[in-house]
């Protein structure tokens, strides 16, 4: 199990690294926008799986919906109702069709903004992240990791830097969420592992 793949919404500004081009054939890259649907998602992560097994980790890399609140009526550092993934996008009302990967990866790397944030108040509600990424790892049956803040990131190089806010680990067991330093492999590793 060393597969990686990543999944990157071009709503999200920058390039890949120039450094990609060296080590592509190791790594596994599904292109996503606005107008690609979600089945082409799961479908190429399928694909990918029955060629190399159980992969290691998914990177989604993507804008979440973050920044203000509706149910609380303001403006900040809020998410917690989305990732801005493919048409469709990953909500509360179709986590469950991440289902169709389950069991074909260890973990999945979240890279968006605020995605795992539930402010006080907004629990059990369409702004309740980490409801939503807990259903991803229950769904998808592997590890999810996800910020609760906004994150920031160098579009020139998709360089993450650290994570901002806590990083919540959510287990596919539905137990609740741990704060964690890290990732089991971040983003920005991929060129000394490939």
């Amino acid at each position: 199990m060393s597969e990686y793949i990543v999944i990157r919404d071009t709503r999200l500004n920058g390039n890949l690294p120039g450094s990609f081009v060296r080590w592509w054939h190791d790594l596994n890259v599904i292109t996503t926008s606005a107008t690609s649907p979600l089945q082409a998602v799961f479908n190429g992560i399928t694909q990918i799986h029955r060629q190399k097994g159980r992969l290691h980790t998914i990177f989604l890399l993507c804008h979440g919906f973050a920044g203000s609140s509706p149910n609380r009526q303001m403006s900040g550092d809020f998410g917690g109702q989305g990732l801005q993934l493919a048409r469709e996008g990953v909500l509360h009302s179709n986590v469950v069709d991440w289902t169709q990967i389950q069991n074909k990866a260890a973990n999945i790397v979240v890279y968006a903004c605020a995605a795992s944030n539930t402010e006080s108040g907004n629990e059990l509600t369409t702004e309740d992240g980490r409801y939503l990424m807990g259903a991803l790892a229950i769904h998808a049956n592997a590890n999810v990791y996800a910020g609760d803040r906004i994150q920031w990131y160098l579009p020139s190089t998709f360089d993450f830097g650290r994570w901002e806010g806590n990083l919540l680990k959510f287990s596919p067991s539905g137990t609740a969420p741990m704060r964690v330093s890290r990732a089991p492999v971040e983003f920005n590793q991929l060129n000394s592992i490939l």
